[in-house]
Protein backbone atom coordinates (compact mmCIF):
# COMPACT_ATOMS: atom_id res chain seq x y z
CA UNK A 1 0.00 0.00 0.00
CA UNK A 2 1.11 3.57 -0.70
CA UNK A 3 2.55 5.34 2.32
CA UNK A 4 0.90 8.55 1.15
CA UNK A 5 -2.48 9.63 -0.13
CA UNK A 6 -3.10 10.06 -3.86
CA UNK A 7 -6.54 10.87 -5.22
CA UNK A 8 -7.19 11.02 -8.96
CA UNK A 9 -10.23 13.14 -9.83
CA UNK A 10 -12.03 12.21 -13.05
CA UNK A 11 -14.80 14.28 -14.68
CA UNK A 12 -14.72 17.08 -12.14
CA UNK A 13 -16.41 20.38 -12.94
CA UNK A 14 -16.25 23.67 -11.12
CA UNK A 15 -18.76 26.49 -11.53
CA UNK A 16 -15.99 29.08 -11.26
CA UNK A 17 -13.43 27.29 -13.38
CA UNK A 18 -12.97 26.71 -17.06
CA UNK A 19 -13.77 23.35 -18.49
CA UNK A 20 -16.09 21.51 -20.79
CA UNK A 21 -19.32 22.14 -18.89
CA UNK A 22 -18.53 25.84 -18.50
CA UNK A 23 -17.86 26.02 -22.25
CA UNK A 24 -21.21 24.34 -22.96
CA UNK A 25 -22.99 26.80 -20.65
CA UNK A 26 -21.28 29.78 -22.33
CA UNK A 27 -22.20 28.44 -25.77
CA UNK A 28 -25.86 27.98 -24.85
CA UNK A 29 -26.06 31.44 -23.29
CA UNK A 30 -24.54 32.86 -26.50
CA UNK A 31 -26.98 30.88 -28.67
CA UNK A 32 -24.23 28.65 -30.06
CA UNK A 33 -24.61 24.91 -30.54
CA UNK A 34 -21.73 23.28 -28.63
CA UNK A 35 -19.29 21.11 -30.53
CA UNK A 36 -20.36 17.45 -30.45
CA UNK A 37 -18.76 15.32 -27.73
CA UNK A 38 -19.38 11.56 -27.77
CA UNK A 39 -17.67 10.86 -24.44
CA UNK A 40 -19.64 9.40 -21.57
CA UNK A 41 -18.67 11.12 -18.37
CA UNK A 42 -19.33 10.60 -14.68
CA UNK A 43 -19.48 14.22 -13.55
CA UNK A 44 -18.89 15.31 -9.99
CA UNK A 45 -18.88 18.78 -8.50
CA UNK A 46 -15.54 20.12 -7.29
CA UNK A 47 -16.90 20.58 -3.74
CA UNK A 48 -17.78 16.88 -3.51
CA UNK A 49 -14.29 15.99 -4.76
CA UNK A 50 -12.58 18.31 -2.29
CA UNK A 51 -14.75 17.16 0.62
CA UNK A 52 -13.89 13.51 -0.09
CA UNK A 53 -10.16 14.26 -0.26
CA UNK A 54 -10.26 16.34 2.93
CA UNK A 55 -12.08 13.53 4.74
CA UNK A 56 -9.37 11.07 3.68
CA UNK A 57 -6.64 13.50 4.77
CA UNK A 58 -8.25 14.20 8.18
CA UNK A 59 -8.37 10.47 8.81
CA UNK A 60 -4.77 9.89 7.70
CA UNK A 61 -5.81 7.51 4.95
CA UNK A 62 -3.11 6.25 2.64
CA UNK A 63 -3.24 4.78 -0.82
CA UNK A 64 -4.25 5.59 -4.35
CA UNK A 65 -7.93 6.30 -5.06
CA UNK A 66 -9.84 7.16 -8.20
CA UNK A 67 -12.99 9.21 -7.78
CA UNK A 68 -15.71 10.39 -10.14
CA UNK A 69 -19.46 10.74 -10.10
CA UNK A 70 -21.70 7.68 -9.95
CA UNK A 71 -24.03 8.40 -12.89
CA UNK A 72 -23.16 8.21 -16.56
CA UNK A 73 -23.91 11.43 -18.48
CA UNK A 74 -23.93 11.98 -22.22
CA UNK A 75 -23.36 15.43 -23.62
CA UNK A 76 -26.98 15.55 -24.79
CA UNK A 77 -28.22 14.85 -21.26
CA UNK A 78 -26.14 17.70 -19.84
CA UNK A 79 -27.04 20.09 -22.66
CA UNK A 80 -30.75 19.39 -22.16
CA UNK A 81 -30.37 20.28 -18.49
CA UNK A 82 -28.46 23.48 -19.27
CA UNK A 83 -30.98 24.56 -21.91
CA UNK A 84 -33.92 23.91 -19.59
CA UNK A 85 -32.33 25.81 -16.72
CA UNK A 86 -31.31 28.69 -18.99
CA UNK A 87 -34.83 28.95 -20.40
CA UNK A 88 -36.31 28.92 -16.92
CA UNK A 89 -33.91 31.66 -15.84
CA UNK A 90 -34.82 33.81 -18.88
CA UNK A 91 -38.53 33.26 -18.21
CA UNK A 92 -38.00 34.45 -14.66
CA UNK A 93 -36.33 37.64 -15.82
CA UNK A 94 -39.07 38.39 -18.34
CA UNK A 95 -41.91 37.30 -16.03
CA UNK A 96 -43.05 34.92 -18.76
CA UNK A 97 -43.45 31.66 -16.88
CA UNK A 98 -46.42 29.49 -17.72
CA UNK A 99 -47.67 26.34 -16.09
CA UNK A 100 -45.99 24.30 -18.81
CA UNK A 101 -42.67 26.20 -18.61
CA UNK A 102 -42.49 25.42 -14.92
CA UNK A 103 -43.54 21.80 -15.24
CA UNK A 104 -41.57 20.74 -18.33
CA UNK A 105 -38.18 20.57 -16.62
CA UNK A 106 -37.94 16.94 -15.60
CA UNK A 107 -35.36 15.62 -13.22
CA UNK A 108 -32.02 14.49 -14.67
CA UNK A 109 -32.52 11.30 -12.68
CA UNK A 110 -35.52 10.57 -14.92
CA UNK A 111 -33.15 9.95 -17.85
CA UNK A 112 -31.01 6.85 -17.76
CA UNK A 113 -28.00 6.15 -19.90
CA UNK A 114 -28.28 2.64 -21.29
CA UNK A 115 -25.00 2.31 -23.21
CA UNK A 116 -21.72 0.76 -22.19
CA UNK A 117 -20.41 2.17 -18.93
CA UNK A 118 -16.73 2.61 -18.35
CA UNK A 119 -16.79 4.16 -14.92
CA UNK A 120 -13.73 3.56 -12.77
CA UNK A 121 -14.20 1.20 -9.84
CA UNK A 122 -15.48 3.34 -6.99
CA UNK A 123 -15.35 0.46 -4.50
CA UNK A 124 -11.98 1.45 -2.96
CA UNK A 125 -12.89 5.12 -2.45
CA UNK A 126 -16.31 4.13 -1.12
CA UNK A 127 -14.75 1.72 1.38
CA UNK A 128 -12.08 4.20 2.44
CA UNK A 129 -14.73 6.82 3.15
CA UNK A 130 -16.78 4.24 5.06
CA UNK A 131 -13.66 3.52 7.11
CA UNK A 132 -13.51 7.26 7.87
CA UNK A 133 -16.95 7.06 9.46
CA UNK A 134 -18.95 8.53 6.59
CA UNK A 135 -21.66 6.99 4.42
CA UNK A 136 -19.02 6.21 1.79
CA UNK A 137 -18.77 7.89 -1.57
CA UNK A 138 -22.08 9.65 -2.07
CA UNK A 139 -21.82 12.93 -3.95
CA UNK A 140 -24.12 15.46 -2.31
CA UNK A 141 -24.37 18.16 -4.98
CA UNK A 142 -26.97 17.32 -7.61
CA UNK A 143 -26.01 17.91 -11.21
CA UNK A 144 -28.86 20.38 -11.67
CA UNK A 145 -27.63 22.46 -8.72
CA UNK A 146 -24.08 22.46 -10.07
CA UNK A 147 -25.30 23.49 -13.51
CA UNK A 148 -27.28 26.36 -11.98
CA UNK A 149 -24.05 27.48 -10.29
CA UNK A 150 -22.22 27.26 -13.65
CA UNK A 151 -24.93 29.38 -15.27
CA UNK A 152 -24.75 31.94 -12.46
CA UNK A 153 -20.99 32.17 -12.77
CA UNK A 154 -21.20 32.57 -16.56
CA UNK A 155 -23.75 35.37 -16.19
CA UNK A 156 -21.43 37.17 -13.76
CA UNK A 157 -18.63 36.94 -16.34
CA UNK A 158 -20.70 38.61 -19.06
Amino acid sequence: MNDRLEVEFIDVYSPSGGGIINNWVSDIIAGIIPEKDENIRHWMHIRDAINARETLERNNMQGYFVICGRRAWTQDMVLDEIRGLWTRYQNTLSHSHTISSLSELSSPAAVSYSGERRRPDLGPIHQALLDCGTDGWRPSIAMRMGLMECIAHSIEEI
